[in-house]
């Protein structure tokens, strides 16, 4: 064998390793991290915890039923949004600044969506009936893989995919006069 073959074979052989690696440590992170839903009820009320290894949600995501997950609109309180829609708002965002993109103020409601430090921010209370306060912080390579797919799918793979890579942070907190809900990722497995 040449000096030449046998470079390529280590080349070859160090890539392949390379890459073996990254894939197990890429497993082995989401593996390791766990997704944490707590809701408390007020005064007494009912609680209920999740914990789920992040690589379990992966493995459960793919048993929703595809008519679930094909509809191309998100429901969000009583707004649909459409997806392709939603991917167009959101390469507008994730080219701009850091910056607060959206503050609305009334009687009912305040609503503030910023983007800051990798993350996509977002506070909004409403003050009508019962009293809610809703904050997310999501990783902004999170949204981009979950806006990834084609069509009007959305990318959850992908997205819980790129959660792992980013690892532990808090993602979600509602607060309101009947409970509160608290989201998150760390590589702890009972909540805390």
């Amino acid at each position: 064998m040449n000096g030449t073959t046998k470079l390529l074979r280590l080349a070859a052989a160090a890539l392949l390793t390379a890459g073996l690696t990254a894939a197990t440590t890429g497993a082995a992170r989401a593996a390791d991290l766990w997704l944490h839903v707590d809701v408390h009820g007020d005064k007494g009320g009912d609680e209920a915890k999740i914990n789920l290894p992040v690589s379990m949600i992966h493995n459960l995501a793919g048993m929703i039923p595809e008519e679930t997950r094909s509809h191309g609109r998100v429901h969000v309180k009583d707004h649909d949004y459409d997806v392709a829609e939603l991917r167009r708002a959101w390469r507008e965002l994730q080219q701009g600044p850091d910056a607060t993109y959206l503050t609305v103020n009334d009687p009912q409601s305040k609503v503030r969506i910023a983007k800051r430090g990798g993350y996509l921010e977002l506070r909004a209370t409403d003050h009508g009936g019962k009293a809610e306060t809703v904050e997310a912080k999501i990783p902004l390579s999170v949204m981009a893989a979950l806006l990834s797919g084609s069509g009007d799918q959305l990318n959850v793979d992908a997205a819980l995919d790129e959660l792992a890579r980013f690892g532990e942070g808090e993602l979600l907190t509602v607060t309101s006069d009947e409970q509160t809900v608290r989201i998150w990722v760390d590589h702890a497995s009972e909540a805390r």
